[in-house]
């Protein structure tokens, strides 16, 4: 897969992204199309994708990787659709499923015990690589912090537990990981494969966690009858975070593109994306690597890095599907859950993605000797 395969997937990317989406979560006018219109979308990409993993053993690795990268695209369009239209946002935020009362107790025993559990199977069965239980401690503390701390939103320890996490995890992918995916990303169509997979799941998540909208909010005060860009102060992940607010009233003829992009989210969505790419850039290199073979040890090793993937991407669009399955009012409690920053789902969801995607490269290394 080489630069215009590329170019030609992002192409497709923008067609499709700028069909007009505006006015499905509260404006005068009504959704453009329907929800089920987004699965559909979603779910031809995920036909596509799995149709180019199996289609490695008939054809070329590269061919493989490039239908698979535009099942991906065309995958993660249907599920930002699915999130930019759900008619749901304003009337889950008025039935939260539990009080939040049990908010803070939730959220302390999940922590707590992700800190304990890390340190008893890291002395347990890694006791000579500490590094294992301090990033599992890490992930336990991020879920605990807003309830272990005075002030969390002020607190210096959130800012210094929000790049140790990050920094963790480069740590842990260095000493364990870095020889393979040296090699890995010396391979271009791994390479290009891996930094577009990236850049599609970044912007899935940022769509997905409300950092970018094509259906802005109305009734908030602003004018949205012209563009502005403007800075602001936003809470979470953990702090207060500098901001740059923006608003692009025609940014795709009569669609809007609206956003929050901070100094935090950024920190937070770079690095789930960056190891997205980096286990993309590695299952194509198997591929590749073993495409003569075509046997089942390449199977699982592909099936091992494909998974986390996978379950990563997973937790922004399940409320979705159960809004286009069983219907706004009955889904509303699970959709409240995800997009409500005070939840532990939220914060537990990435401190999973990030201990698989992490932990899988740390194991892809160990098994290949390359620490």
């Amino acid at each position: 897969m080489d630069t215009r395969s590329f170019a030609r997937a992002g192409t497709l990317c923008s067609a499709l992204g700028a069909v007009p989406v505006a006015s499905a979560h509260g404006g005068e006018a009504a959704p453009p199309m329907p929800q089920w219109m987004a699965l559909a979308v979603l779910v031809v990409g995920v036909v596509v994708t799995v149709g180019g993993a199996y289609a490695r053993h008939r054809t070329t690795p590269t061919t493989a990787l490039g239908v698979a990268f535009a099942g991906i695209v065309v995958a993660a369009i249907g599920a930002v659709g699915l999130v930019q239209l759900s008619p749901v946002e304003t009337l889950a935020t008025s039935q939260p499923p539990i009080s939040r009362a049990w908010y803070g107790p939730l959220t302390l025993g999940i922590g707590l015990a992700i800190v304990v559990g890390s340190l008893v199977v890291g002395r347990m069965r890694w006791p000579d690589d500490p590094r294992y239980a301090a990033l599992g401690m890490l992930l336990g503390l991020w879920v605990a912090y807003p309830v272990l701390v005075p002030r969390p939103l002020t607190n210096p320890v959130g800012y210094l537990l929000a790049l140790a996490v990050p920094v963790t995890v480069g740590y842990v992918v260095r000493r364990d990981c870095w020889d393979l995916l040296a090699r890995a990303l010396t391979d271009r169509a791994a390479r290009w494969f891996g930094v577009g997979t990236g850049v599609v799941a970044g912007l899935f998540f940022m769509f997905s966690m409300g950092m970018l909208t094509f259906v802005p909010e109305v009734g908030s005060g602003v004018n949205l009858n012209r563009s502005f860009v403007t800075t602001s102060q936003v809470t979470n992940p953990l702090v207060y975070w500098p901001a740059v607010e923006f608003h692009f009233h025609d940014f795709v003829g009569t669609t809007p593109l609206s956003g929050v992009v901070s100094v935090g989210m950024a920190l937070l969505v770079g690095l789930v994306a960056v190891l997205v790419g980096l286990n993309a850039a590695l299952l194509a290199y198997q591929w590749r690597a073993n495409a003569a073979s075509g046997g089942a040890e390449a199977t699982a090793g592909s099936a091992a890095v494909a998974a986390p993937n996978a379950c990563c991407c997973c937790g922004p669009v399940i409320s979705e599907l159960a809004v286009v399955s069983v219907g706004p009012s009955a889904a509303a409690p699970l959709y409240w859950l995800f997009v409500d920053l005070a939840s532990p789902v939220g914060a537990l969801f990435f401190v999973v993605s990030v201990g698989l995607l992490a932990g899988n490269l740390a194991r892809a290394g160990r098994s290949q000797g390359a620490c």
